[in-house]
């Protein structure tokens, strides 16, 4: 059943009083290939438009380096929350990295009965902060756009990074990022299909507690959610080197194509973090208003990063 109230606010805060119509979604999202600050503030973060950067990382050293191979030997040791995901309902488990990593390498050779047609939910190394934990890892992320953030988040934008490795098939379903932040997304390795709509057009997607939505985009059950017809997603490939940038609220669904290496780094500016914050009404999860409000007083109160951080740090593994 769809929160009605819940939804409309979500449309409320983003400039979307009632339903849209069916073509005012994203039914494409534009691309660019060099692109400065000034642009990218402009353009597209403070515009809430997203963009696909073509090549964006793709100099780095990570593109180049980083394999399953190469993240056993750095951080193998680490134990590290492995997800599965299936029947909306998310199951977490400890592994050790180098397991997982040569899990996923089994998969690329077929040899641990993971297959994107299957039907099987693979276990995906999904949400961890592994640059915050191996600060070397950051090192080949040169050289960083940290100018696209917010002040606070510039001097160890890797702290706040989320990192992401499974085989081919893995899904995350429906949801926007739960605290409603700006998402800057980096491909590393592999190709991972994304299926995007805006916030305004939650309210056609089956919204189930704060963020998920029962809608599956890819095979969408319109006896059960008809609203979805009105719906205009938009279909993004996004490959190794590629940056993807979402804006707050953004629904998305996430299909890996092939085994895949990325992470990410959700952010505030202050019109973000405001808005945000007036849902805190609206059925966000207490948990996550106590990180808005940290990331408030990071943001547009300037408290130091040595007081805010380690009260932010736990959101970076925070299953919700």
């Amino acid at each position: 059943m769809v929160d009605v109230d819940a939804a409309t606010s979500l449309q409320s805060s983003y400039g979307c009083s009632s339903p849209p119509l069916k073509d005012s979604g994203w039914s494409s999202v534009p691309t660019e290939s060099d692109i400065s600050d000034w642009e990218f503030a402009n353009n597209y973060r403070d515009a809430m438009r997203p963009v696909v950067l073509r090549g964006g990382c793709a100099t780095w050293n990570a593109c180049q380096r980083w394999s399953p191979e190469y993240l056993e030997k750095v951080a193998g040791s680490l134990i590290v929350p492995i997800k599965t995901i299936h029947d909306a309902k998310i199951e977490v488990s400890s592994w050790e990295l180098a397991k997982y990593a040569r899990f996923v390498t089994e998969s690329l050779r077929g040899q641990n009965g993971v297959s994107s047609s299957n039907g099987r939910a693979a276990p995906y190394c999904h949400d961890i902060p592994l640059l915050g934990l191996v600060e070397s890892l950051a090192e080949d992320c040169q050289p960083f756009p940290f100018t696209f953030f917010s002040p606070s988040y510039r001097r160890h934008w890797w702290r706040y990074s989320q990192f992401f490795m499974g085989p081919e098939g893995t899904v995350t379903p429906l949801h926007f990022d739960t605290l409603l932040s700006h998402n800057l997304f980096f491909q590393i390795s592999g190709a991972k299909q994304f299926t995007i709509l805006p916030p305004s057009q939650a309210i056609y997607c089956g919204r189930r507690g704060w963020r998920w939505f029962d809608v599956d985009p890819e095979q969408p059950d319109y006896a059960r959610f008809p609203q979805y017809k009105e719906a205009t997603p938009a279909v993004i490939t996004v490959n190794a080197g590629d940056i993807l940038y979402m804006p707050p609220g953004t629904l998305h669904y996430v299909r890996s194509l092939s085994a895949s290496i990325s992470f990410n780094i959700d952010f505030h500016t202050d019109r973000s973090v405001l808005d945000a914050l007036k849902q805190s009404d609206k059925g966000m999860p207490h948990e996550v208003v106590f990180y808005n409000a940290i990331t408030a007083l990071a943001v547009i109160s300037n408290i130091p990063e040595a007081i805010t951080f380690p009260l932010y740090r736990p959101y970076l593994s925070y299953v919700s």
